[in-house]
């Protein structure tokens, strides 16, 4: 293609992105393209967004109000100028190519106008229509005129017009009576509208299995057995009991709660054949969450294998086990059955033992699979991709987010069964796809946003305004807020006090900003949950009526009240008493405060030239950016050198080779071997490092990429013998000569695994097994394999390729960790004895090979690596994620990204999905020309410094600096408002912005003379 040619077809090309899907993967995917310079067209078929994460209760591993985290998402994507929302919307028709779609839209009629709607919800009471809810899974009901939930975005009603009486039978109309907004509109019409975009990103969600197809559970027929799902809305402080916990026959405190796993899910004959790869951690964050709701409660979890194979997932399982005392029982469940006295429900099962059990629960909750979205099949066909045998979108391993079609990529459950983090990051991996697609659009579809100017409250009195949020019953249920609120009132400069039910909702937030119009408010006070996650919302909020968003002060009595006080409300009551009059004594002092602009330098240093570093460095280039790639090492591959296919049977080095010779000829990638991080400084968007090479280069996001590396095992005789080998060294053996008939292979799982000083799974080393497993049965038959396994992590789709290993006749024997293998090696073979679970007696195999099954750790070097950044890592030295559900590529400092084995042991389509989504969230750092620094920073006195350099030895970021004229000043833009210098000033010259001395000390005082 000549060059004016290519520019054309980029002139042809749509700077806009259609993302279907409106659950927590759509909305990363959409933040991240609007964030960018792209607009965004986001499509969801319910009337809010949300999607099943929006009805969760609490997330593991940090326990989380799920609504909580993603609530601030919710109303930052209803926020965004870059992304357009329609709900309620589905897509009939697709045509074009990547660069150029033209897609249709269908969005049936809402009966009710947005502009009009103020979420009030006087109309709901009205309608004398009740269904079953379906955000709460029927259990509860909801009317014909509705919201999905409390906290639904956007949060104008819908009416349902195959319940609607006026729609159906021509009577009623009360929700119009009702509406003084007069936004009911019954002649409201189905509408049909093309969208053209440049690119697509499916992430329709998922759909979960029906348990009234396994009869032998009773759902549906037994009142106290409900899924998963439901027993999360149970659980919910927003769902139908209130956060409190009660069985649906006789609304009774169940005590005894049962899971039994895998339900619809590793069953191929009345079920699904894969594995849903979420359900073994959410039944132990239930019982975790159920025995903190009422410490007499005892769970019980029946499973078959558990599948933790996250980062930090089996110490998880461990707190399960010892700090919430369930108990996890390997069995079969065969049969529930019903007390019809007492309702109560009698599990039967068969244990280790083989014997058969009865015990007695108060609830069963049946943990539910994933499966496709139930239009998955209709979606392949309307946007012209192909898919699987199960209907999950047709994808490589090798290319996890991209589809058979050019520009439309997939990410979430629609491309598999997989956890939110994961979700996360084949979002952000397919809009690095799209935004290296469009690079050239970037900013040709969007509208600058103009703020109102910031109101100037010099001279006038505080007026402080304070929202005491209820947060469904998370507060409200252990904290008084009305007396709060009554406190509150009575503290000089308050002008305003009030509770709101759900302050971070779009309702609550119009409430704010009326109030502070109204009141003419120029301080504002929100008592509710975590800053951590809901300042930003909120000083959003307050800057759209005009005030600078530093006039905010949020006083956390959830975590540090309700939560930790939930057994005591009247302490809890007078401790959010306490905070909030603190807060209060601190707003009264704030003042506004300016951010500093900086500009950004739009190239990427990508450290660690592993897969994970090549495709982030590519995905990077094709976006537009100059990128930087340092490996430590003589040539490029990290860990993939060595492997030669993957469980699939792709050509690893095939395709290893073709991204290094990529890289290799790519002009805006700069190659740097056998190199390594000598010095770094600077900021986000500005920093400066300086190369073992000597080498200067200047940089605006850094990727930290740096790989890990294989235990080198020393148990079961691997230093004695040739005969016993590692998985990768019988990968080299395969390709080398075929198995001789009669030959004997056996594994042995979790080598340096699962147990201290690594207690983690390696993720690989199951796969790992099972891929060699199966070449050694198809290539000869008559060969033993044997596979000593503690739990086999075949998550996801791989159950497959677990079933075909046991077609081919591959033995798989159980062992605990009380009980390991022991070998033995004699001359040319080895004995292998490890007592049998099914027999119930010691067994013994003469094996030709013993072949270890070794798992990743950690780069030695990365806590030397983490202090040189001040980064951090976890308590296994991999490097921490700012949050390990919605921000798991971000560390928590600015600028820096983070993807592939550095971040934990994973597989290779995983560690290229991150590389993938770490390049996109540096994307879209990159495209900006200006970045505004942080308005929370030291300020420096100069005129009182005594210029001790106590400021200039302490300040772990370089910010005070010795000027020419010998005296210390201080460079702003690398601060970062850690406090170190205004705590060790003898003459107090640094204070810091929101933190001053006098703020911290009105605190203090506020306390005092309430005792």
């Amino acid at each position: 293609m000549t060059l004016n040619a290519l520019g054309e077809k980029n002139r042809q090309k749509v700077g806009s992105v259609l993302v279907v899907g409106s659950g927590v993967g759509g909305m990363q995917a959409a933040l991240d393209l609007a964030d960018s310079g792209l607009l965004v067209h986001m499509i969801g078929d319910e009337s809010s967004i949300g999607g099943t994460m929006a009805r969760l209760d609490k997330t593991f591993p940090t326990g989380d109000c799920a609504m909580c985290m993603i609530s601030p998402r919710m109303v930052e994507s209803s926020r965004h100028p870059n992304i357009k929302m329609h709900t309620l919307a589905s897509v009939k028709a697709v045509a074009g190519e990547e660069g150029n779609f033209t897609v249709t839209v269908e969005q049936p009629a809402r009966y009710v106008d947005p502009d009009r709607c103020t979420g009030c919800g006087a109309c709901e009471p009205t309608c004398p229509v009740k269904i079953p809810s379906e955000f709460n899974l029927g259990l509860d009901k909801r009317k014909a005129i509705y919201a999905l939930f409390p906290q639904a975005v956007p949060n104008t009603r819908a009416i349902d017009k195959r319940y609607c009486l006026y729609l159906t039978k021509n009577v009623c109309r009360k929700c119009e009576k009702a509406c003084d907004a007069q936004a009911i509109n019954f002649a409201d019409q189905d509408r049909v509208y093309d969208l053209s975009v440049g690119s697509i990103i499916l992430t329709p969600g998922l759909k979960t299995y029906d348990p009234a197809i396994r009869q032998e559970f009773g759902y549906g027929r037994l009142a106290n057995v409900v899924t998963s799902l439901q027993f999360e809305r149970l659980l919910s402080a927003s769902g139908p009991c209130g956060g409190t916990v009660a069985r649906p026959s006789d609304q009774a405190h169940p005590k005894r709660l049962a899971w039994i796993q895998c339900v619809g899910s590793r069953n191929s004959h009345n079920a699904n054949p894969w594995c849903s790869s979420v359900c073994c951690m959410y039944a132990a964050k239930q019982a975790i969450i159920a025995k903190e709701h009422d410490p007499e409660v005892q769970a019980t979890v029946f499973y078959m294998e558990l599948r933790a194979f996250g980062k930090d997932f089996d110490k998880y399982i461990d707190k399960a086990k010892n700090e919430s005392g369930t108990i996890y029982r390997r069995a079969m469940v065969s049969e529930i059955i019903e007390d019809p006295a007492t309702k109560n429900l009698i599990i039967h099962y068969i244990d280790e033992d083989g014997r058969r059990i009865n015990e007695e629960f108060d609830l069963a909750i049946l943990s539910i699979g994933f499966e496709p979205h139930e239009q998955a099949r209709a979606f392949a066909e309307t946007f012209g991709i192909e898919a699987d045998d199960y209907g999950f979108a047709g994808t490589s391993k090798l290319q996890p987010v991209e589809t058979s079609r050019p520009g439309i990529y997939v990410a979430g459950i629609y491309q598999g069964p997989k956890d939110i983090p994961e979700t996360v990051i084949q979002a952000s991996g397919a809009a690095s796809c799209a935004m290296s697609l469009l690079g050239e659009r970037r900013g040709t579809e969007i509208e600058e946003v103009v703020l109102p100017p910031e109101r100037d409250i010099g001279g006038e009195e505080p007026r402080v305004g304070v929202f005491v949020c209820h947060c469904g019953v998370n507060i409200a249920g252990t904290v008084d807020v009305k007396q709060v609120a009554e406190a509150a009132a009575g503290q000089p400069g308050v002008v305003h006090a009030e509770t709101v039910i759900y302050a971070c909702a779009p309702d609550g937030q119009e409430k704010v900003k009326e109030t502070i119009k109204e009141k003419g408010l120029n301080r504002v006070i929100i008592a509710s949950c975590t800053p951590r996650t809901h300042s930003p919302l909120f000083q959003d909020t307050i800057r759209e009526v005009g005030l600078n968003k530093f006039l905010f002060e949020l006083a956390d009595i959830r975590e540090q009240c309700s939560w930790v006080h939930k057994d005591d409300k009247e302490i809890a009551t007078h401790k959010a008493i306490e905070i909030t009059n603190m807060n209060i004594a601190k707003g009264r002092l704030l003042e506004p405060v300016s951010q500093n602009s900086v500009g950004v330098t739009h190239t990427a240093l990508v450290i660690g030239g592993g897969i994970a570093g090549i495709n982030a460095s590519l995905s990077l280039a094709a976006q537009g950016y100059q990128v930087h790639l340092v490996e430590r090492e003589a040539e490029l591959g990290g860990l993939l050198r060595r492997v030669r296919r993957n469980l699939e049977g792709d050509d690893v080095q095939a395709y290893l080779a073709g991204a290094i010779a990529q890289v290799g000829e790519h002009p805006a990638i700069t190659v740097h071997l056998g190199t390594t991080i000598d010095v770094t400084d600077g900021f986000v968007g500005n920093f400066k490092t300086t190369l073992s090479s000597g080498t200067v280069i200047e940089h605006g996001a850094v990727l930290v990429t740096t790989g890990g590396v294989e235990y080198q095992p020393v148990e079961y005789g691997y230093n004695d013998s040739d005969k016993v080998i590692t998985q990768r060294q019988l990968e080299d053996q395969l390709a080398e000569r075929d198995p001789a008939a009669g030959e004997c292979y056996v594994m042995i799982q979790c080598v340096g695994s699962r147990e201290e000083p690594a207690n983690y799974c390696s993720r690989i080393c199951c796969q790992d097994a099972l891929k060699n497993s199966i070449a050694i049965k198809q290539r000869q038959p008559q060969a033993t394999v044997a596979v000593l396994y503690r739990d086999m992590r075949a998550y996801g789709l791989k159950e497959d390729y677990y079933r075909q290993a046991r077609d081919l006749g591959v033995l798989f024997f159980l062992y605990t960790p009380d009980h390991k293998p022991t070998v033995q090696t004699e001359g040319e073979r080895c004995r292998v004895s490890f007592p049998d679970k099914v027999l119930g007696k010691e067994m013994t195999i003469d094996a030709d090979y013993v072949v270890l099954s070794t798992g990743l750790r950690p780069q030695p070097d990365a806590p030397e690596m983490a202090k040189k950044y001040k980064l951090t890592c976890n308590i296994d030295d991999f490097f921490m994620e700012a949050h390990v559900k919605l921000r798991p590529v971000d560390f928590p400092s600015e600028g820096f990204f983070l993807a592939g084995l550095a971040h934990a042991p994973k597989n290779l389509e995983e560690t290229i999905g991150q590389s993938l989504a770490a390049a996109g969230r540096a994307g879209a750092l990159l495209s900006k020309e200006q970045l505004k620094v942080s308005g929370i920073i030291s300020k420096h006195n100069r005129d009182i410094c005594m210029s001790c350099l106590a400021c200039f030895r302490a300040c772990p970021f370089g910010s005070p600096f010795i000027d020419e004229d010998g005296r210390v000043s201080h460079n702003e833009v690398k601060c970062t408002g850690c406090g170190i210098c205004a705590g060790i000033c003898p003459a107090k010259a640094f204070q810091v912005n929101f933190f001053r001395d006098d703020q911290i000390i009105a605190m203090i005082d506020s306390v005092t003379e309430l005792h």
